[in-house]
């Protein structure tokens, strides 16, 4: 079986293969032993748009393969894609990036023109793909009903994390005097970074807890203020981090944050941080939502699930695990347990060629 990349899609985030881009995707293909072929030019902005086409167009004509995947954020590709291919198209759009900007970020107003525009593409790149892969059925129900698809196009495909980056780790010495509690990710409404900043504020008091925060973002002066005006000494900003300074903050810490945010976006989503936090053999603390039952996450079984937008549950949470530590690394063993069953590369990569076949019958 041979699958072919194409188009501007991104190869991985700060340096990780997460989620549906490129990279990670073909490593989850090759533990199937599916060869990927890429087609690949990054287009940063329209102007660019036309050349890559045209690099494209040629890297294409010498390609040979059984289906053509659009890993995240190839959607300028999809036109040129729709036109000259050879195969069936899988697309991999990861979200709805109208839902993404107008309602969750809320940085285009809605019944705008750009917004009307946005939503155009959004689902006409739907109807260009023979299949459309999405997180969660939470979010295949939103493409279907907000952009009229039928059901038949879409399937679920739950993230995974990129095994040779995030691995189980030690135990940390538990002779240390703090207990870390550690959120990296960006500072946008669907992470929900003010519940965590809120929680830090209840336990205050408690001289051996401290919030280590990596990331910035939309809401980071906010962020900034809360911290400021409340004197939280217990919370330190770390900002943007290098990858090999995330790995250690990551076995420095004795609980990892998932997400908390109250936006409908966030009800879809588990986020690719859940996985690379069960893939590491950590205490996973985040949000209840149908997106994170649908990826077997059980309280206080594999990870420690909260009502979304709720500070006071997360301190309990956080409390409860930290009071606990052999309840605590019961939860880590779970969750990794559940990430290597349900959730691997290879348990992904299953999947994923469950779907080329299923195209390729036909």
């Amino acid at each position: 079986m041979k699958v072919c990349f194409f188009g501007s899609y991104v190869k991985d985030s700060y340096g990780i293969p997460s989620g549906n881009d490129g990279t990670l995707l073909k490593k989850i293909l090759e533990t199937q032993d599916v060869k990927v072929v890429e087609c690949h030019e990054s287009i940063e902005n329209f102007s660019a748009l036309i050349p890559a086409y045209f690099k494209l167009f040629f890297k294409h004509r010498k390609s040979d393969y059984d289906i053509m995947i659009i890993p995240w954020r190839g959607i300028l590709s999809l036109p040129l894609a729709k036109i000259i291919h050879k195969k069936p198209i899988i697309y991999f759009p990861a979200f709805s990036i109208y839902d993404t900007l107008v309602n969750d970020r809320k940085i285009i107003k809605k019944n705008s023109l750009k917004a009307k525009f946005v939503r155009f593409v959004d689902k006409l790149a739907c109807k260009w793909s023979d299949l459309v892969v999405l997180e969660s059925t939470e979010e295949i129900n939103y493409f279907v009903k907000e952009y009229g698809l039928s059901k038949e196009k879409f399937r679920q495909y739950p993230l995974s994390a990129d095994e040779s980056i995030f691995y189980p780790q030690t135990p940390k010495n538990q002779t240390t005097k703090k207990f870390v509690v550690l959120f990296f990710g960006s500072f946008i409404p669907l992470h929900g970074v003010e519940t965590i900043v809120n929680a830090a504020l209840i336990l205050k008091k408690y001289d051996d807890i401290c919030f280590r925060i990596c990331g910035k973002g939309q809401i980071m002066e906010k962020i900034e203020n809360m911290i400021e005006k409340n004197n939280l000494t217990n919370v330190k900003l770390l900002g943007l981090v290098p990858k090999e300074k995330l790995l250690d903050n990551i076995k420095e810490s004795d609980v990892c944050l998932g997400i908390f945010g109250d936006t409908l976006r966030a009800q879809k989503v588990v986020t690719n941080k859940v996985f690379q936090i069960l893939a590491s053999r950590k205490p996973l603390i985040t949000m209840e939502s149908p997106a994170s039952l649908e990826a077997n996450l059980k309280d206080k079984k594999n990870c420690m699930l909260v009502s979304p937008a709720n500070p006071e549950k997360l301190a309990e949470a956080i409390l409860y695990l930290k009071n606990d530590p052999a309840i605590c690394q019961q939860i880590a063993k779970e969750g990794y347990k559940t990430f290597s069953e349900h959730l691997s590369m290879k348990a992904s990569g299953k999947k994923l060629v469950s779907f080329v076949q299923e195209l390729i019958g036909k």
